[in-house]
């Protein structure tokens, strides 16, 4: 499995083999096939090399948290991974000048804006107010373990819902090559192939 990387703007270097086979795939498929996603002020520019490598580790991650019990942390991470598809679907559908929140809640309310649906919206808010309270309530009694362990396991299936929402209702068609050209942390994605692979729980 794996994502393919834009090229960036100021990539001087000739097309690797990899390049190429992209390219030809790209080229050869069908309009609507693959798309790109421009990650611009996601927050991955300055620290790239490290983005790519945590991305590699997340699903890992999230099943030794599980299989340890470690719910609160399964928790941390998929909201993590909801807040950065979130940040890609607002860098694609804002407007030029628009100004992203950082906060999960304020950033929920932004895309809802720019067309994120209304019952995913409302999951997502319920998702949040867990989170808030597994992270912050759990000592004085906001919550409970049980409710954190039933909460962390069911938000699987709200994790891939929210990423096949972002990949199929944002993002930029591609049919050639010229049009890879991206900024640093731009994905480009066969559609259908990769809604696939976050459905069969292969990605995340």
């Amino acid at each position: 499995m794996s994502i393919n990387k834009s090229i960036t703007e100021n990539q001087k270097e000739e097309p690797s083999a990899d390049d190429l086979q992209l390219y030809h795939k790209v080229e050869n498929s069908p309009v609507g096939t693959w798309k790109m996603y421009p990650a611009t002020g996601v927050g991955v520019e300055e620290n790239i090399s490290q983005h790519w490598q945590n991305i590699i580790e997340l699903r890992g991650r999230v099943k030794h948290s599980l299989a340890t019990h470690c719910f609160i942390e399964a928790l941390s991470i998929r909201l993590q991974i909801i807040d950065y598809w979130l940040r890609l679907f607002f860098s694609n559908r804002a407007t030029p000048g628009q100004k992203r929140e950082r906060e999960f809640g304020r950033l929920l309310k932004q895309v809802f804006d720019l067309g994120l649906s209304k019952e995913l919206y409302e999951d997502l808010l319920e998702f949040n107010k867990h989170r808030i309270n597994a992270i912050h309530g759990y000592v004085v009694g906001t919550t409970s373990y049980m409710i954190i362990k039933k909460v962390a396991i069911e938000s699987d299936e709200l994790l891939k819902t929210s990423v096949i929402f972002v990949i199929r209702n944002s993002g930029i068609v591609v049919t050639t090559r010229d049009q890879l050209v991206a900024n640093p942390g731009a994905l480009t994605l066969h559609v259908e192939w990769f809604c696939k692979e976050v459905r069969e729980g292969k990605y995340y």
